[in-house]
């Protein structure tokens, strides 16, 4: 095996790219002369599951790469359990969801191949309850689990499909610069044949229905959907200077919120579950601190909570000590009090006490992925950077699969000078959450650290050899 070579899968890559650039050149530099290649049908010999779970986690790493993502232990677990119970529950080719929080004040959603679904700071604090949150979630898995964008990818060609890749990549850029996105997603759909749009607006339709059906089977109240749904649509109207790009990119009209409508209506009532949760207001209460939205209405804890949160975030440690200790004392197992007061606690210098509530809150969650990401970063703010190492390196022996504990050692590795531990550990990450050329460049690296090593070496060719034979079999 030669190790000097850059692996690329073919299909992954060069799908990914169109789906990403073409429009850009075709639409923003008014050129029509690039053109997508025809593909095949039926949906799996243009994109099987493996290449969508593929794009779908290059195209998330790129969006982190460029920044505006949030990342927070807290909410990363609240919003992926949510994820997790809802993809559990829904029919479909199910997929390991993956969601993120797009640090964006527009009230937006979107999903790309592979359950890969972002989730607009603007519209998780738009929502009232868990049930209207869920609900969105529930809609975009439903456009996963459902393959609709391979769907679309299929039945299109020549400029039609263009115009696909370039709504595609326009949802993407306005994660990330809205104005550009609102421009490439518009040029693009305004050059789609209208049987393109219709088939858009008829996978809207699946979606409603199936996270309906999602919801209901995951214990929580679907009405939440229609709700939201509505209240967005009433305050589109009310200001139709305001953009609400969810309602662009998921059209919306009176007649779909009515079969919504209908459908909740024939269904038995004394069997929809849970509106709310603690879980959710907490978590919008920390995400409102974490943007910087100080005039979102929230009612006792949850407000206490947003101030302790925002304190910490301006570096005042003792207030946030005193907002959130009284939380503690009363809710002593809840890791969204316990979390954070253990950080201010050490930041303002009261490092006894921040261990024992940490400790605490570790022997009652001991194969906590999050809790080990804090206490390992911990150890590394500190500089205790052996215990750190050795800490990250129990974990993964217990826990081989989970991909947040490989990335924990992966940064303790890098810390304790374990420059082959650090780059193998890192592609085992990202092997686990499906992006195989992002996995195999971190394996190629780590090889060079294995002149001496002939166990690592055995041991990297042999993941290495994994990953082309997965990406071998997405290519047939």
């Amino acid at each position: 095996m030669s190790h000097g070579k850059q692996y690329t899968n073919p299909m992954t890559r060069h799908l990914f790219t169109l789906l990403l650039t073409a429009l850009l050149l075709t639409s923003l530099s008014g050129r029509a002369d690039a053109q997508l290649p025809e593909l095949g049908n039926p949906v799996d010999t243009v994109l099987s599951p493996a290449e969508e779970r593929q794009i779908g986690a290059e195209v998330f790493a790129q969006l982190r790469a460029r920044g505006g993502v949030i990342e927070d232990p807290l909410l990363d677990s609240y919003l992926n359990d949510l994820g997790i119970r809802l993809m559990s529950s829904a029919s479909g080719t199910r997929f390991a969801p993956q969601l993120i929080i797009v640090d964006n004040p527009m009230i937006n959603a979107f999903t790309v191949p592979g359950g890969y679904i972002a989730i607009f700071s603007g519209l998780m604090l738009a929502t009232e309850n868990e049930s209207e949150l869920a609900g969105v979630v529930a809609h975009e898995i439903a456009h996963a689990t459902q393959r609709h964008i391979a769907q679309m990818v299929a039945a299109q060609t020549g400029n039609s499909m263009t115009a696909v890749a370039g709504f595609i990549a326009g949802i993407l850029l306005g994660a990330i610069d809205p104005q550009l996105g609102a421009a490439v997603a518009t040029a693009g759909i305004a050059g789609a044949a209208q049987n393109a749009i219709n088939y858009t607006r008829m996978h809207e339709r699946e979606a409603d229905r199936i996270a309906i059906d999602t919801l209901r089977q995951a214990d929580i109240d679907p009405r939440g959907m229609a709700s939201f749904f509505e209240t967005l649509q009433r305050r589109a109207g009310a200001a139709p200077g305001r953009q609400f790009e969810f309602l662009r990119t998921h059209p919306m009209n009176s007649a779909r919120i009515s079969a919504i409508r209908d459908r909740l209506a024939g269904l038995n009532h004394d069997r929809f579950g849970a509106t709310d949760s603690e879980s959710f207001r907490l978590a919008r209460a920390r995400l409102a601190a974490l943007s910087g939205r100080s005039r979102l209405s929230l009612g006792e804890p949850d407000e206490t909570y947003r101030q302790a949160i925002a304190a910490q975030r301006q570096g005042k440690h003792d207030l946030a000590v005193e907002k959130l200790r009284p939380l503690y004392r009363e809710n002593p197992g809840n890791r969204w009090y316990a979390l954070p007061l253990a950080r201010a606690l050490n930041d303002s210098g009261q490092m006894q006490e921040a261990d024992h509530v940490l400790a605490d809150l570790i022997s009652l969650y001991p194969d906590d992925s999050t809790l080990l990401r804090v206490e390992v970063d911990w150890m590394l703010d500190r500089g205790d950077t052996k215990t750190a190492y050795q800490t990250a390196r129990q974990a993964i022996e217990s826990r081989p699969k989970d991909p947040e504990v490989a990335l924990t050692l992966s940064r303790a590795a890098s810390a304790a000078a374990r420059p082959l531990e650090h780059h193998e550990q890192l592609g085992r990450y990202f092997l686990l959450k499906d992006n195989l050329v992002a996995a195999h460049q971190e394996l190629e690296t780590a090889y060079t650290y294995t002149a001496d090593n002939p166990r690592a070496q055995a041991r990297i060719e042999s993941t290495l050899q994994e990953i082309e034979r997965r990406a071998g079999q997405s290519d047939e």
